[in-house]
């Protein structure tokens, strides 16, 4: 799905991100929750990196001047930051209250939805993004040890052959490394 361009003109689409966990927050510059939610959002996204965690933030049918006014008080964040000028982004996400957050896994699918910001929510997130991390942690264990028990069978089946088999034939892959996100203050 298409986000939006970011504040370079480029366009932000989510399968950009795929091997990535997302979290794409829809919010609006008259909006108090929205504006405590996006400094925090901005602490978790420096502090897990780019690597790991992509987190944008669309801006919904701001004026040009409210926005741009947003956009000089947030000129230091390094989250994507796009912008909604007529709405129907957030309307694919049928976005019927701000702030509205969503959490994508690395595979593409929605983990979570959260519509509206507290105290705790910043907790709650880091949270569900070190349980997306562990899940995905396991499903790539789970991957390696069928593609370590396929190789073994190549390898096997190399050697009846006379031809070596390495790793990089067998299909070994990588995706989400490094372990849990802490939780930052803000």
């Amino acid at each position: 799905g298409l986000l939006g361009k970011d504040r370079d003109g480029n366009v932000v689409d989510l399968a950009q991100h795929r091997g990535k966990i997302v979290v794409v927050t829809f919010w609006a510059s008259w909006c108090g929750p929205c504006r405590k939610e996006l400094p925090g959002l901005e602490a978790l996204q420096q502090h897990a990196g780019d690597k790991l965690l992509k987190v944008i933030a669309v801006n919904v049918k701001d004026s040009t001047e409210d926005y741009r006014l947003m956009m000089r008080q947030m000129r230091g964040f390094t989250m994507a930051m796009t912008r909604d000028r007529d709405g129907k982004i957030s309307e694919g996400y049928d976005v019927q209250a701000f702030p509205n957050l969503w959490i994508i896994d690395p595979r593409g699918k929605v983990a979570a939805h959260h519509v509206g910001y507290g105290e705790d929510s910043l907790d709650a997130l880091v949270d569900e993004i070190n349980g997306i991390i562990a899940a995905e942690q396991q499903r790539q264990k789970a991957a390696a040890a069928t593609a370590g028990a396929a190789s073994t069978g190549a390898l096997r089946t190399s050697r009846r052959t006379g031809a070596a088999a390495t790793g990089a034939e067998t299909g070994a892959s990588c995706g989400v490394t490094g372990g849990v996100i802490g939780v930052v203050g803000t």
